[in-house]
């Protein structure tokens, strides 16, 4: 399963946790798993309606504070707790290894950003703005959610922060607060056009730690759509929206970069040596256009496509090996059918051939430098051997047979 974010008024750590719920994860479940935390805290749900969108609202209470606040009207009591005694809860808990050491990832970041804001040791921080209760639930939350659904991958849109200014235990603070910005560090964010906190710090340690890949919107087929409110109204639905679903089963989506340049001062043949080379460190494709230029000067594009990692190695190949002065750079999703290589038994021998399976059936691809050496050795045209290839992989696969 997959989850994609759709931050578009910001995220909290209560939003995530009610967004998780209004997916299906039962409260029940999930108070049974906090439990496992061994400190007394209670989750409560309820439906609330945010700009005409109903959404799953959260609260978190100590049911002894609760009792507390009852007798004495006291509604400025806090315990706050240091990052130390948060981690080592953690630690003690019952809770799977797994859903432990991802927990505390996530709150040790929030007291690294603390810590570094604040020029304090990670450890001796205090979560002054949310409160411990909350940091500890929301974070241990929204790792159980995940493990509930078993998502393997996670999406999100770009973070919007709001703007102006927030009072804190430490005074008056700008939006994003410090901490935020230092927990979206290489994370999109914009400002929006809300004058307030949309993004905390709970929210951005979670959205910053889980996320895989943030875009618009990913490659999916959606199951489910949950909504998890803020406790403010704007004028936009204050509520954080989650996309539960899955990628189609023989799809694969993969990140990759197209690089252009045009070339009007250089021999074309050196072009077949520069793609040698550009193929020989693993660029996925490489192929020239015919184009003509200013004042119809003519020349040829040359295009690289590549997976990100390789960027720095064309680029040092095409400044060292062609004319140009410079190039375009440009980011994309591709979306292509898994496949798979097999032999088929044949006449000449096993010949590989590549089958690739969709919702309709399957394809298959005979491998063309085996069929080319056939049809070489035994004097017959390649257009006959790779038809009988085909035929023999169709009839195998369709058998269900094994290559």
């Amino acid at each position: 399963m997959i989850l994609h974010c759709d931050c578009f008024s910001g995220i909290s750590g209560d939003m995530f946790l009610g967004g998780l719920i209004d997916l299906g994860l039962p409260i029940e479940f999930l108070q049974e798993e906090l439990t496992k935390l061994k400190i007394p805290l209670l989750i409560q749900a309820e439906k609330v309606t945010k700009r005409s969108i109903q959404a799953t609202q959260v609260k978190i209470t100590d049911p002894e504070e609760h009792h507390h606040h009852a007798h004495h009207h006291d509604h400025n009591h806090h315990h706050h707790r240091p990052a130390k005694e948060l981690v080592r809860i953690l630690q003690e808990s019952d809770l799977s290894s797994s859903i432990k050491e991802k927990s505390i990832s996530l709150l040790w970041k929030i007291a690294q950003a603390e810590g570094n804001i604040h020029g304090q040791k990670p450890e001796e921080v205090f979560l002054h703005e949310v409160g411990g209760l909350d940091t500890i639930v929301d974070i241990t939350g929204a790792i159980i959610g995940l493990n509930y659904f078993h998502i393997k991958k996670v999406f999100a849109s770009t973070i919007p922060t709001g703007f102006g200014f927030i009072e804190t235990a430490h005074g008056k603070l700008p939006i994003p607060a410090p901490a935020t910005v230092e927990l979206l560090k290489g994370v999109p964010i914009k400002s929006g056009h809300i004058p307030y906190e949309l993004t905390t710090p709970t929210g951005a340690a979670i959205i910053s730690g889980i996320t895989n890949e943030f875009v618009i919107f990913p490659h999916m087929v959606i199951e489910k759509i949950g909504y998890g409110a803020g406790h403010h109204d704007f004028e936009i639905p204050n509520t954080l929206r989650l996309f539960l679903g899955h990628i189609p089963e023989y799809e694969q989506t993969e990140e990759n970069i197209l690089i252009e340049t045009n070339l009007d001062d250089m021999s074309p043949q050196i072009i077949e040596y520069v793609s040698d080379k550009l193929f020989d460190i693993g660029a996925l494709d490489v192929f020239t256009t015919p184009i003509f230029m200013k004042k119809q000067r003519p020349a040829i594009k040359l295009s690289i496509i590549i997976q990100p990692d390789l960027f720095e190695r064309v680029k040092n190949i095409l400044f060292q090996e062609t004319t140009t002065l410079g190039f375009r750079e440009f980011q994309f999703k591709k979306v292509f059918l898994a496949r798979e290589d097999r032999f088929v038994e044949t006449v000449w021998g096993k010949v590989r051939v590549k089958i690739s399976k969709h919702q309709k059936g399957f394809r298959i691809t005979p491998e063309y430098e085996e069929c080319k050496t056939i049809a070489q050795k035994f004097q017959i045209p390649l257009l006959d051997v790779i038809r009988s290839v085909h035929q023999a992989a169709i009839e195998n696969e369709q058998n269900n047979t094994t290559y």
